[in-house]
């Protein structure tokens, strides 16, 4: 389980990335606080939800916009990532990545997202990106 992972000891760590379905968005905050805490690579500069699970569309992108589909919690996360990036004196990006071909929620999305996360929104290090479908060439950045 997340909640007992240990990554103190990977000391190459760039980038904490967990793929969730927005089904399972209210249980994330409980269980992955702690293994966040537990971070202390010299390299580490982002923490990433992906997520999957829902046919992309634009119904997706308002669904993603409800705190019912995130649920409580998430204030605790906006915390342990600040007090990271105040702690080690670097930026630490917190990044949401959203399905592929869905820019029309993309605004109202980073708005939501960075409100959720108002410590990290202020320091500038919150990102709503697309993910590639296979053969694309990269993330593109919609807010």
């Amino acid at each position: 389980m997340l909640d007992n992972a240990d990554l103190g000891r990977n000391f190459a760590l760039t980038r904490f990335e967990l793929r969730v379905d927005p089904e399972y968005l209210t249980l994330i905050p409980p269980l992955v606080h702690k293994t966040l805490e537990t971070i202390s690579s010299p390299a580490f500069s982002e923490f990433t939800l992906k997520l999957e699970g829902y046919p992309v569309e634009n119904r997706f992108f308002h669904l993603l916009t409800s705190g019912v589909v995130w649920g409580n919690g998430w204030g605790t996360i906006d915390r342990i990532l600040n007090d990271m990036v105040r702690t080690v004196g670097r930026d630490i990006r917190f990044v949401v990545r959203v399905g592929a071909n869905g820019g029309v929620w993309s605004p109202e999305l980073g708005r939501f997202v960075g409100d959720m996360f108002p410590l990290m929104n202020a320091r500038g290090l919150v990102r709503v990106m697309n993910w590639v479908t296979v053969g694309s060439e990269g993330d593109e950045f919609i807010w």
